[in-house]
């Protein structure tokens, strides 16, 4: 039994021996230290680098969106009570822009024309107004759809006009 235990006893003590811990004693507590720490550094380096790269292909990707599609500039705001449109309307939509306008013009005895082809994938807005007037929902319609088409409106003649771009 002795002989057991003793034989038990080196082979522990050999295998703790081929360990590839090292312990530091620090105070009171022992804190193991690894060998794939030193490489800790090279990866935080090579991190650091690739996060500062993005940055940059972000940027640069900016840029480019930025020179490609200008900031629009908007017309003035639509003078609501001379054009008829001062009227307060509740709305949650999204779809097509046509149905949409074709209701805001029904509710406010306006006209729809519509010029130019539409594009084969219809122009989507999503619209949540909640007691706006028909000239806020339209310009937000209108700031929606500006890079596929634009909204005009003829209060003399009632017309709401739709014009996609070529």
């Amino acid at each position: 039994m002795n002989k057991k235990l003793l034989i038990v006893l080196i082979i522990t003590f050999l295998l703790v021996g081929c360990t590839t811990r090292k312990y530091v004693v620090a105070t009171n507590n022992a804190v193991p230290t690894l060998p794939y720490q030193l490489n800790a550094d090279d990866a935080e380096i090579k991190l650091a680098e690739a996060a500062v790269s993005v940055s940059r292909s972000l940027d640069s990707l900016a840029e480019i969106e930025k020179a490609a599609h200008p900031c629009v500039r908007l017309p003035p705001p639509i003078d609501a009570p001379r054009f008829g449109l001062a009227c307060l309307a509740s709305v949650d939509w999204i779809g097509p822009v046509e149905p949409l306008l074709r209701r805001i013009a029904d509710a406010t005895h306006y006209c729809v024309r519509v010029l130019g082809r539409p594009p084969a994938i219809p122009v989507i807005v999503s619209i949540t107004a909640k007691n706006t007037a028909f000239a806020d929902i339209l310009r937000n319609i209108s700031l929606q759809i500006h890079k596929k088409a634009c909204i005009v409106v003829y209060p003399n003649s009632r017309v709401i006009e739709l014009r996609y771009n070529p």
